[in-house]
C-alpha cells in the first residue's frame, strides 16, 4: 500500500506531501490544477521513462520519494531478499533527475538501477489511465489476462506442460549429439583420442608454475653459482681471510685475557655463536650450488614438459579444474555413445512418447483455457452491461488445433458493442469510449486476482454520467474494499464514496503558479462534491444536494 509520496521540484509543484489512506483515495479539481502532475510524479517514482522537461522551471534536480507499506506483498520482498536490500514492513524508494539527464535510484537508502527499481515497483502498482491501454490492445497479452483469471486451474497446467516441453526438448539435444552411425564412429575416435592425450599427459595441478620457476632458475644458473659461490667463500672459503677464520682468530686473541675479564669472555662467547650461525649460512650455500648442478638435457626437458601442458591447457581448459571436468564429460560421452545404434532408437522412441504426451497436455490446457474464456467472457459483458453497454458481446477465439505435434495456444479477444453486430478482433473494433469501460469491466473482475495492492484510475470516468456513474463509483469502491485505490475524477459521484478525498488547486504566489494538494473533511468536501456537481453558483439549492449525495454514498458503502 502507497503510504505517503512526497515531490519536489515536479512542473509546477514546488513541495508538496501527500498521505494516502487504505481504501478509496479521490483526488479532484479544476481541469489543469495538476492532477496530471500527481500522476506523472508517480509514475516517475515507479520507473517510467521521463525527460529533464518533467523539472520545474529553474531548477537543477526534481526528486520523488514514495513510502510503502509492504507487510502483505511477499513478491515485493522476495525481490528485495534477492538483491540484498535490508528491508522490514515500510519501503522507502527515491529518484532524482538532474538537469543534464542523470537519474538516481534508492531503495531503502540503497543506490540501485532503473531496471531494478521496476521490477521492485511493477509488484506493488497498477497505474490505469485514458491512454494506458497498450497491453490490452497488444493481442500477445491476452492469453496472460486468461491465464491470471483463473490460476489454480491453468497454472498447474501449463507447469506439466512447460516440463514435458524441456523433456521434449533435451531428447532432441541428446539425438543431435548422436548424429549419424557415421557421426558416432567419428565423434568416439575424437573423443577416445582425448581421452587418451589428456591421461598421457597426466597435468599436476600448479605444475605450470613450478615448471616456469624451475625454467628459470636454469636459465640464470651460471650468475646464481657465481652470486652464491662468491658469498660462500666470503664466509668460509678457503682464504685465510675468510669471516669465519677471521672471527676464529679473534675469538683465540680474546681468550688470552677472557680468564682475568668477565667482559671479554661474554665477548668471547657472542663471537662463538656469529661463527657457528656463518658456518650454518655457508654450508646451506653450498648446498645450494651444489643443487645447480643443471644440463641442457634438462633444460630441454623442462622446457618440453612446460610445452606439452600449455598445450592441454590451450585445447582443453584454462585450469586444471576445468581439464579435469572436461575429461569426465567426454567420458560420459563416450559411455553414452558407444551404447551407439540401440540408445539411439531408445531415444527416438521417447521423443515420439513426448510429442504424443506433449500433444494431450496441450490439447487438455486449450480445453480448460476455453472453458475459463466462457467464465470471463460472462463475467465482462455483466459488468459492461452495468457499465452502460448492455448488449455487449465478449468471447475469446483460439487458433485451430493440430491433429498432431507440438503447439501452443494463440488466442485474441473478441468484442461487439452493439446488438446485431458479429464479434470482431477487440484491438480493430472497440472505440475510445468504449475502451475505458471496458478496462474498467476487466480491471473489476480480475483486481484480487494478482497480488499487486495498489490500483490507480486516472480519470478513467472521462465521458460517463448520470447512472453509469454511479455503478462506476461503486465499482471502484468495490474493488477498494481488498486493495487500495487512487483515483482521479470528475465525477461527484465517485468523490463521494471517497475514504479520503484531497483537493488539487492551483494558485499564484510570489509571481510564481504553484500546485498543493488538500485533504478535505467535512464542510470543505462538501464545498468540492457542490462543485463537482455544477451548483457552485445555485449553493442555496445546490448544497443540500451534495450533503445528500453524501449521506447517501456512506449508506451505500456500509452494503458493499
Amino acid at each position: 500500500m502507497l503510504n505517503s509520496l512526497q515531490i519536489k521540484n515536479i512542473a509546477i509543484i514546488d513541495s508538496l506531501e501527500i498521505n494516502f489512506e487504505k481504501g478509496l483515495n479521490v483526488l479532484s479539481g479544476e481541469t489543469g490544477a495538476g492532477k496530471s502532475i500527481i500522476i506523472d510524479s508517480l509514475n516517475f517514482v515507479l520507473g517510467k521513462r521521463a525527460d529533464k522537461t518533467l523539472i520545474s522551471y529553474g531548477k537543477d534536480s526534481a526528486q520523488v520519494v514514495a513510502f510503502f507499506d509492504i507487510s502483505d506483498c511477499k513478491k515485493a520482498q522476495d525481490i528485495l531478499k534477492e538483491y540484498d536490500i535490508d528491508s522490514d514492513d515500510e519501503l522507502m524508494i527515491k529518484r532524482t533527475m538532474t538537469q543534464d539527464g542523470k537519474n538516481t535510484c534508492n531503495i531503502n537508502g540503497q543506490k540501485v538501477t532503473l531496471q531494478m527499481l521496476k521490477e521492485l515497483t511493477e509488484t506493488l502498482v497498477d497505474i490505469y489511465g485514458q491512454n494506458d491501454t497498450a497491453f490490452i490492445m497488444n493481442p500477445k497479452t491476452h492469453l496472460d489476462v486468461l491465464d491470471n483469471f483463473s490460476q489454480d486451474k491453468i497454472i498447474p497446467k501449463k507447469i506439466n506442460l512447460l516440463k514435458i516441453y524441456d523433456e521434449y526438448k533435451e531428447t532432441q539435444k541428446k539425438i543431435k549429439e548422436f548424429g549419424s552411425s557415421q557421426d558416432i564412429a567419428k565423434n568416439l575416435d575424437l573423443y577416445e583420442y582425448q581421452i587418451k592425450e589428456i591421461e598421457e599427459a597426466n597435468i599436476q595441478e600448479g605444475e605450470e608454475e613450478e615448471l616456469v620457476a624451475l625454467r628459470h632458475k636454469m636459465n640464470n644458473s651460471e650468475r646464481y653459482v657465481e652470486a652464491i659461490s662468491g658469498a660462500f667463500e666470503s664466509l668460509n672459503g678457503y682464504s685465510d681471510m675468510n669471516a669465519v677464520t677471521l672471527i676464529s682468530n679473534s675469538i683465540n686473541e680474546l681468550k688470552k685475557q677472557a680468564s682475568e675479564d668477565a667482559q671479554i669472555q661474554e665477548l668471547v662467547d657472542r663471537l662463538e655463536s656469529t661463527k657457528i650461525e656463518l658456518k650454518d649460512i655457508a654450508s646451506s650455500l653450498d648446498d645450494m650450488v651444489q643443487s645447480f648442478d643443471f644440463s641442457p638435457q634438462d633444460l630441454q626437458r623442462v622446457e618440453e614438459r612446460l610445452s606439452l601442458v600449455r598445450l592441454i591447457k590451450r585445447k582443453y581448459g584454462d585450469s586444471f579444474e576445468q581439464i579435469q571436468n572436461y575429461l569426465n564429460d567426454i567420458k560420459a560421452k563416450v559411455d553414452f555413445l558407444q551404447n551407439g545404434e540401440q540408445a539411439l532408437k531408445d531415444l527416438e522412441i521417447d521423443l515420439e512418447n513426448l510429442e504424443s504426451d506433449f500433444y494431450e497436455a496441450a490439447k487438455d490446457l486449450t480445453k480448460t483455457r476455453k472453458e475459463v474464456a466462457k467464465e470471463l467472457s460472462s463475467k465482462i459483458e455483466k459488468e459492461l452491461a452495468e457499465l452502460g453497454i448492455k448488449n455487449a458481446k465478449f468471447e475469446a477465439k483460439f487458433k485451430e488445433i493440430p491433429e498432431s505435434g507440438i503447439y501452443f495456444d494463440e488466442m485474441d479477444f473478441l468484442f461487439s458493442a452493439n446488438l446485431g453486430q458479429p464479434v470482431r478482433e477487440l484491438t480493430k473494433i472497440i472505440s475510445g469510449g468504449e475502451l475505458s469501460r471496458f478496462m474498467l469491466a476487466l480491471k473489476n473482475t480480475i483486481a484480487n486476482l494478482d497480488s499487486i495492492n495498489t490500483m490507480v484510475f486516472d480519470e478513467i470516468d472521462t465521458g460517463i454520467s448520470g447512472n453509469i456513474a454511479d455503478t462506476v463509483a461503486q465499482k471502484l469502491y468495490k474493488i477498494s474494499k481488498n486493495k487500495q485505490v487512487l483515483a482521479i475524477t470528475h465525477l461527484p459521484q465517485l468523490a463521494s464514496m471517497a475514504d479520503a478525498n484531497f483537493l488539487i488547486e492551483k494558485s499564484v504566489q510570489d509571481g510564481k503558479t504553484k500546485t498543493n494538494v488538500t485533504r478535505l473533511e467535512n464542510e470543505a468536501l462538501i464545498d468540492e462534491l457542490l462543485r463537482l456537481i455544477g451548483g457552485i453558483n445555485s449553493k442555496e439549492f445546490g448544497r443540500p444536494h451534495a450533503q445528500e449525495m453524501k449521506k447517501n454514498a456512506n449508506e451505500l458503502k456500509k452494503n458493499i
